[in-house]
């Protein structure tokens, strides 16, 4: 039991109790309203995000590989780098409306530039031996990329997609809490106006969980694609 002094400093409206988000969340889950919201923002930044990566992955291969080339177009992505990508939100909506789009680009300029920067400072650390020894080998230019620089590049650049894919996750709520009609931004901001505020935890929650699990989710896969960086650890 809580002292008595504590009895009513606590506004339930405005700090709903433990009880009141469980019924909130049955109340979303028995109208299908939280599995519309998620899969809407799920979808959105799986979009974004692996727009996000392609072109991450391959600007950071190459300007990580061709130097001369990086000298004038690394400058304009550091420029770009800084910008906060909710400060792109205006821009976005004048440019793609009020719905998808706008979520996508926003999450990919969230995303893009973690993949780049990890990518880019695999390429150029790989060690100059193993390229000199697979030229030696007579590896080609595409065998060069595929089996030596990928390859050796993927312990530093996985972690960059797990941060990519974690900021891609905030960009899609902060879109949807002023771009979008559906999401779980969108359901945060509807419940906010309503002074709903134990759907707005609840969405909080939610959001806390699914980021959890999709770190997760890249973990697992990064353990599948690169095993030798586990067994390294170990050592």
């Amino acid at each position: 039991m809580g002292s008595p002094r504590l009895v009513g400093l606590i506004n339930a409206v405005l700090l709903p109790s433990p009880t009141a988000l469980f019924w909130a969340a049955s109340d979303l889950l028995r109208s299908g309203t939280l599995f519309r919201h998620v899969s809407a923002s799920i979808e959105r930044v799986l979009v974004g995000f692996a727009l996000a990566s392609a072109v991450g992955l391959t600007l950071g291969v190459v300007l990580g590989w061709f130097r001369t080339l990086s000298d004038f177009v690394k400058p304009l992505v550091e420029a770009l780098r800084p910008i906060p990508p909710i400060a792109w939100t205006p821009l976005a909506i004048l440019w793609f409306g009020v719905g998808n789009a706008p979520s996508y680009f926003l999450v990919f300029i969230g995303a893009v530039f973690p993949v780049f920067v990890s990518t880019y400072s695999a390429v150029r650390n790989i060690e100059r031996t193993q390229i000199n020894a697979a030229l030696c080998l007579g590896a080609t230019p595409t065998m060069l990329i595929w089996d030596v620089l990928i390859p050796g590049a993927l312990p530093m650049i996985f972690p960059g997609l797990r941060i990519a894919l974690g900021v891609g996750w905030m960009c899609v709520v902060a879109a949807e809490l002023i771009a979008a009609q559906s999401g779980l931004g969108y359901m945060i901001q509807q419940s906010r106006l309503l002074l709903q505020t134990q759907f707005v935890l609840t969405g909080m929650i939610v959001i806390g969980i699914i980021g959890f699990v999709m770190n997760a989710v890249m973990t697992a896969i990064e353990r599948r694609l690169v095993p030798w960086q586990e067994s390294s650890k170990g050592t």
